[in-house]
């Protein structure tokens, strides 16, 4: 029976931090009140007090001005208009006290009462004897104001002084016999509050201690999660010694891992296969690109290349014949630019080959634009042009976007500068212009279209050449850099491809 009915009354974790925070609560709101009713039964009575005695104070300072400078007036030459002034800024601030001396009965006791009383009536009939004086001195009749002085209102001015003292010491004896019991109230508001917030704090504790211990299961949950993420799911499993939810939790928690685990594994086993037939299905569906491509590029090809020499060369004949060796020379290059573009079907070329081959481009490109445009080559002498390989139509493509994008809509002169380097078994190509240069959001499009370069549009001839790199090798890399009124800058580094090695690249 004992068991069964401890069983019965047993508060899960839930509730244990449920009632806790419960009591917590009411501690903090027995808090506040306690400090809101030592603020209305004690601070404020102790501040009223206080600020009572500041006002009769203040009236009794104002009233002792007032009857100093009277005193010491000399009625038969003294300044009138000083006089005055001292009364009224005395007065002005006599009436502002005066308004703030309490004059409750219930507050301050029925002696202070008589003693305000008194001196309100003492206090209206000296200001109405001052304004009588002022009237009189403004007239400058000063018999009747000394007169009036010495007769009226200096003794009013005493009698208000002794009333005034009379109601300073009352007020101080009341203030310090009302200071002491508020002391004594406000001596038990404290124990009373401390002995909240030892209650509050121990509630508190109990309920962080609580909140501790279904922490240090949830990192643990935590843990083996995070382990369960990264595939672990051979960690050891979560205690299940608790008997309240906690406990059921780790129960269950190890038991869905268990079967997560299980799960994952078959998940696993099936994705590998996915993942290796998505990958077999990829390399044939850009193999078939690739050959669609190829397929498309031989029936370019086909055009007979001899019914274009044939043409070139009628009309270099009838140039020779007519006298026009400028005509005649940029036939030429003409000629042998389309023979390389027809003809070569290699993959890599050397680099002499694609440098003859710029050289002639720019041949015709500066017959159109004469002194507007110029390039210029820095070739490292390491470099054995001959020997070293590079894919062909290479270098022409990027010279082209250079002269066509860069000095084209550029007014001044602009020089294109080709550099050939070798790095740490890399051969490094930098084309540089000074021409236009690009804005971010330009610079930004052309990077992005440069991860899947287009077939078509503007900058063909670039995307061209990013897109045949990634084919040659993965370490293969093609940054863009521009600047808007300064310039474009492209940046290639490939392998160093020796002519040895040339079959195995195709």
């Amino acid at each position: 029976m004992d068991i069964t009915g401890k069983r019965r009354f047993h508060l899960n974790l839930f509730h244990r931090i449920f009632l806790f925070l419960i009591i917590f609560v009411l501690c903090i709101f027995l808090q506040l009140g306690i400090s809101a009713y030592q603020v209305k039964a004690v601070m404020d009575p102790i501040q009223k007090s206080a600020t009572n005695v500041q006002m009769i104070s203040l009236l009794l300072n104002s009233v002792v001005q007032v009857r100093d400078a009277l005193s010491s007036y000399r009625w038969d030459f003294g300044d009138a208009a000083t006089l005055i002034s001292t009364l009224r800024r005395e007065k002005q601030a006599a009436d502002h006290s005066l308004i703030r001396i309490d004059s409750s009965l219930a507050s301050i006791g029925a002696e202070q009462y008589l003693l305000v009383s008194a001196v309100n009536n003492t206090y209206k009939n000296c200001s109405d004897f001052q304004v009588l004086l002022q009237d009189l001195l403004i007239k400058g009749d000063i018999d009747k104001a000394s007169e009036l002085y010495y007769t009226d209102l200096e003794p009013c001015l005493n009698h208000l002084y002794q009333y005034m003292q009379q109601l300073m010491e009352r007020a101080i004896m009341d203030n310090q016999s009302t200071h002491d019991q508020l002391v004594q109230l406000n001596g038990r508001l404290n124990s009373l509050y401390t002995l909240m917030v030892v209650v509050m704090l121990v509630f508190g504790f109990a309920t962080f201690m609580e909140i501790i211990r279904m922490l240090s299961i949830v990192q643990e949950m935590a843990r083996s999660s995070k382990a369960i993420t990264s595939g672990d799911y051979d960690g050891p499993e979560i205690l299940e010694h608790r008997r309240d939810e906690i406990g059921d939790m780790a129960r269950a928690f190890n038991e869905m891992k268990r079967a997560m685990k299980n799960q994952v594994q078959l998940l696993q086993a099936n994705n590998e296969m996915a993942k290796e037939i998505y990958r077999k299905d990829t390399e044939a569906l850009a193999m078939q690109n690739l050959l669609q491509q190829e397929k498309m590029q031989q029936l370019r090809s086909q055009i007979n290349p001899h019914f274009l020499f044939n043409t070139i060369n009628i009309i270099k004949y009838t140039a020779q014949e007519e006298h026009a060796e400028k005509t005649d020379a940029l036939l030429s290059s003409l000629s042998r630019v389309f023979r390389y573009s027809l003809e070569n079907n290699e993959v890599l070329v050397p680099v002499s080959r694609e440098i003859r081959i710029v050289d002639e481009y720019y041949s015709l490109y500066k017959a159109r634009f004469e002194e507007k445009i110029s390039l210029k080559w820095n070739i490292d002498r390491s470099l054995v042009l001959t020997d070293t390989l590079v894919p062909s139509f290479f270098f022409q493509p990027l010279v082209e976007n250079a002269f066509k994008h860069g000095l084209g809509p550029k007014e001044h002169a602009g020089t294109v500068s080709l550099s050939l380097t070798e790095e740490e078994g890399m051969l490094s190509v930098l084309v540089e212009d000074d021409g236009v240069g690009m804005d971010e959001d330009q610079l930004t499009k052309i990077r992005s279209r440069l991860l899947d370069p287009p077939m078509e549009g503007e900058h063909i001839g670039l995307y061209s050449v990013c897109a045949r790199l990634k084919l040659i090798d993965d370490r293969c890399s093609f940054e863009v850099t521009s600047q808007q009124g300064r310039g474009t800058s492209i940046h290639i580094k490939m392998p160093l491809m020796i002519q040895d090695e040339e079959q195995e690249y195709d």
